[in-house]
């Protein structure tokens, strides 16, 4: 066995081990191996004997409906996997004891060849050092399906907590005023809420029809809603699945929703849009504040997922009624074109546009389309 070499400096203090730690994360992998555990053992005990990591045991377990967690103990210490196939996703962790990391990284590499993923980001850590954060006011929003990440400096934070379904935070930027975060995910910055919130309702504008019944999926923040009751409607039904993130906004967004949720005219309905939209309902419009990249959250293909909630937003809509999504960046070209497949083959008249949004740092997609 190769152990940490420990030195004890003339004050018998400072501990220095040679141990290194690789943190991966593996995206858009190949779903079959991420939920079959036999394939995922066969892979690391392939991997670790050649790269003469010496095996010394080996476990699994799959989870319920979905995933599997796969640790090697090795001479050095340990490698572990953890995937979330509906996400086709993969969280690699390669732990030795030896000075450097090129045992390690052969293993990464090896790892990256079966499970094929088409993005990689990693982490190496000494470990037994003191492990240092240089910087604590800094928030970053990770673009992996864009291929950059954005960072935004936090100079107050004004609220930050759990909901049953994510963390939120509300801080204040020099730049762009308070900003809501979920799950470190921008949603709408004070400054330039307005550019998102009039490209999300000028679908409707434009039909110039008075409506009678609208629905804003998700849309917890209020604002647009609060961009949808300028033009009169008969009432505005906001179905978002997390109460926490609509009292949140009240408190403290106030400069973005206003005082929407408090409008005789809206609706605030607590509940998953899936299960809330079942045919029953017959809005003359519709507007998609959701995420497209449900990943998180679902158990199934996210392409199949989107279809069936397309189906689902279709089938709640009045003839002719109307249809405004928000799709990604401009630059998430894989996401761009599923959503303007699975629109075409459920609605006509899909049309693209897209605006800059500076809190985003990208022009954004977003689409809208017509019943028949």
């Amino acid at each position: 066995m190769v152990a940490a070499h420990i030195f004890i400096d003339r004050k018998g203090l400072a501990m220095k081990p040679t141990g290194n730690q690789i943190l991966a994360e593996f995206f858009d992998c190949s779903f079959n191996i991420l939920n079959d555990s036999e394939a995922l053992e066969k892979i690391l005990a392939e991997g670790i004997d050649a790269c003469h990591l010496g095996l010394v045991g080996m476990t699994s377990h799959c989870y319920d409906p979905i995933g599997v967690t796969s640790i090697a103990v090795i001479r050095e210490s340990h490698v572990a996997i953890h995937t979330y196939p509906e996400a086709r996703h993969a969280s690699v962790d390669v732990f030795t004891c030896s000075r450097g990391s090129h045992k390690s990284m052969d293993l990464l590499h090896y790892l990256e060849e079966k499970l094929m993923p088409a993005t990689t980001r990693i982490v190496e850590v000494s470990r037994g050092n003191p492990l240092e954060v240089a910087r604590t006011n800094w928030i970053t929003d990770d673009n992996s399906s864009a291929g950059f990440d954005v960072r935004y400096r936090i100079d107050a934070e004004l609220y930050s907590g759990s909901s049953r379904y994510q963390d939120i935070k509300v801080i204040e930027n020099q730049d762009f005023g308070r900003m809501l975060f979920l799950d470190n995910d921008l949603q709408i910055a004070e400054r330039d809420a307005h550019l998102y919130n009039e490209a999300m309702v000028n679908p409707l504008r434009e039909k110039q029809n008075a409506l009678s019944s609208v629905a804003i999926l998700g849309g917890g923040d209020g604002g647009v809603l609060y961009e949808v009751l300028k033009l009169n409607p008969g009432s505005v039904s906001v179905i978002d699945i997390d109460e926490e993130v609509i009292e949140v906004a009240k408190t403290y967004l106030r400069s973005i929703c206003y005082s929407a949720f408090e409008d005789k005219r809206t609706n605030v309905v607590i509940a998953d849009v899936f299960e809330y939209l079942d045919g029953s309902h017959s809005f003359e419009a519709m507007i998609y504040d959701l995420t497209m990249h449900p990943e998180s959250f679902i158990v199934m293909d996210r392409e199949a997922y989107l279809d069936q909630l397309f189906a689902k937003m279709k089938a709640d809509l009045k003839s002719q009624g109307c249809l405004s999504l928000q799709c990604a960046s401009e630059y998430d070209y894989r996401t761009i074109e599923l959503v303007e497949n699975l629109l075409r083959r459920h609605f006509s008249s899909v049309k693209l546009t897209k605006k800059f949004i500076p809190s985003y740092g990208s022009m954004w997609m977003f689409a809208s389309c017509i019943k028949i």
